[in-house]
């Protein structure tokens, strides 16, 4: 699979493909949508700003994206890679923040449309790296699975759409599937599986 933009990423923990075929599904989906433009994005859990360029990419309508990430190592290479993709006319926000910000009133219905692909494993759940930036990467150490569920939730405007990816975790007995809607069982809300990515279930939420 060839990428659209040659992207400049930290050389001890890479982005997986998952991120390029989330983009490239989302775009698929709002390729009839009557005006791309006007929806307010965010890419949750950002790293390099993978995700969001490449939808860019796909849907050339689409203007401005906002961009959450809690690692600063990854700012200078989300600026990078904007410089490289050289279209003034992006309006692309960078947010150094950890996502349980985004539980306040201030983010509150905010954006139309949310991508993420968020870290994978719970803690104690798989072997941790001698590296504390890959284990941010890979799991879910600078808050929990519940917090980000929230922080979807509450930052998604009415008839918002979230698409994340959710890693199936059954071998180590856990069932995220069935947690999510447990935790949103009370929230004007529908959730389902829509597609397998590379092992990887896509998420569809929406208010």
């Amino acid at each position: 699979m060839s990428f659209t933009y040659n992207y400049k990423q930290p050389d001890e923990y890479h982005f997986s493909l998952d991120s390029i075929q989330l983009a490239q599904f989302v775009a698929t989906h709002l390729k009839f949508h009557p005006a791309p433009g006007s929806l307010r994005i965010l890419d949750l859990c950002a790293g390099c700003g993978v995700i969001g360029m490449e939808l860019s990419w796909h849907l050339q309508a689409i203007r401005q994206i906002d961009f959450v990430e809690i690692q600063d190592i990854y700012t200078e290479y989300f600026y990078q890679n904007l410089a490289h993709i050289n279209r003034p006319e992006l309006q692309f926000r960078w947010h150094l923040l950890n996502y349980e910000e985004l539980h306040t009133k201030k983010w509150e219905g905010r954006f139309d449309l949310i991508i993420s692909n968020p870290p994978y494993f719970q803690p104690g759940h798989g072997v941790l790296s001698p590296s504390e930036f890959k284990n941010r990467c890979r799991f879910f150490l600078d808050s929990s699975f519940q917090s980000y569920i929230q922080a979807l939730e509450n930052s998604l405007a009415d008839a918002g759409r979230a698409y994340f990816l959710l890693r199936p975790l059954e071998h180590h007995g856990i069932d995220l599937f069935a947690d999510l809607h447990k935790l949103l069982k009370e929230k004007p809300v529908a959730i389902k599986k829509i597609a397998r990515i590379r092992s990887t279930d896509l998420i569809l939420l929406e208010k």
